[in-house]
């Protein structure tokens, strides 16, 4: 009875022994089940803040080129303001030195007519003073005849 209790008493320390070494096994696989399900855990999230740093980056570039785009279409807009504007500027200019010439030549126009009425007055007035002084010179003689 000794040797069946020792023999069972081996067996369950075998079973025992064996239950351990399955548990170990068990709890070794476990872990590295865990230590894989970790790593690939890690791997996505890694995964995912590259695509969202990806992301993030294709953003601030396409905002760059967005506010570089518009940056010079306002600088082309205000350029071409400014063009405009000298132009209609020396367009002003332009007219009122033309206004002014037209003005003086009107003034030289209007000069020279008072010059030739002047001048025709003064013929005129000559003529007259010749007539005068031939009707006088006539009167005269017919006083004196």
């Amino acid at each position: 009875m000794r040797v069946d209790a020792e023999e069972a008493h081996q067996k369950r320390e075998q079973a025992l022994l064996k239950m351990k070494i399955d548990a170990d096994e068990a709890n070794q696989k476990r872990e590295q089940a865990l230590l894989k399900m970790k790593a690939e855990s890690d791997e996505a999230t890694r995964k995912r803040e590259q695509l969202f740093m990806e992301h993030e980056l294709k953003c601030q570039k396409m905002l760059v080129e967005a506010n570089t785009a518009l940056s010079q279409e306002k600088l082309k807009a205000d350029m071409n303001k400014e063009i405009a504007s000298l132009e209609a500027f020396e367009r002003r200019e332009l007219e009122f030195q033309q206004l002014q010439e037209k003005e003086k030549e009107r003034a030289m126009v209007a000069q020279q007519k008072l010059r030739e009425l002047a001048t025709q007055e003064l013929q005129e007035r000559v003529q007259l003073e010749k007539e005068l002084a031939t009707q006088q010179q006539q009167n005269v003689y017919r006083f004196e005849s």
